[in-house]
């Protein structure tokens, strides 16, 4: 799916700040910063008005930058509480209250795509049925790994690779596929994430489907 513009949930958007590939998602993806929207509380969540806070949270000055980058340009996630599909997917277990209005927020617009770092909140929202099932396509949702394969086909894999490995506190899996002790070579990460999508697919019932899989085995 090519979406007009992306949510992104806390998760992915501190990654993306972390590893220094908030502009370069955008530009894998074919849009701009403010195609992005993030959830209104993430600015106090990562302490953006408190440039020390801010500092000890993501762990550099590159992380800063991006994420007063981020919050800058990107709109905020607007969902009203009232809206049947808000309502039929609150008390899901495992879905907290910012996956869930990123959920209906989705399935509002047909034209958004979704970036999560939330695997637990994609394993609970393929058990949501009901009228939510059918108000959203689980091709608008990318994983944060089927993210970084995105930026990686862009950029390269050495590109991306040096960024990942630069900050191996980011996220375990993502710094496993890419190599602790030693670089991996690009086979090496491409099983890493198909292996990490596979998992995901099943765990989701079959529903996520990883566009860099399709993209290899299509």
């Amino acid at each position: 799916m090519s979406a007009k513009r992306y949510l992104l949930d806390s998760d992915a958007a501190k990654a993306l700040c972390q590893y220094g590939l908030v502009q370069d998602m955008a530009a894998a993806l074919g849009v701009e910063l403010a195609d992005f929207s993030v959830l209104a509380q993430l600015r106090f969540q990562l302490h953006a008005a408190n440039p020390a806070k801010a500092l000890a949270k993501l762990g550099s000055a590159l992380a800063v930058e991006q994420l007063n980058l981020l919050v800058a340009k990107a709109n905020e996630v607007v969902v009203l509480v009232e809206s049947a599909n808000y309502a039929l997917l609150d008390g899901t277990p495992d879905i907290d209250g910012g996956e869930l209005a990123l959920f209906a927020a989705l399935c509002e617009d047909d034209s958004a795509g979704l970036i999560t770092g939330d695997k637990r909140s994609l394993v609970a929202l393929c058990k949501v049925g009901g009228t939510v099932k059918g108000s959203f396509s689980w091709a608008q949702i990318l994983c944060l790994e089927d993210a970084i394969a995105i930026i990686i086909g862009h950029f390269g894999w050495g590109y991306v690779s040096a960024k990942v490995r630069a900050r191996p506190d980011v996220n375990s899996a993502l710094s496993s596929i890419f190599g602790r002790s030693v670089a991996a070579d690009e086979k090496a990460i491409s099983d890493g994430l198909i292996s990490y999508l596979n998992d995901l697919h099943l765990k989701t019932a079959g529903k996520y489907q990883s566009p860099y899989v399709a993209g290899l085995f299509g």
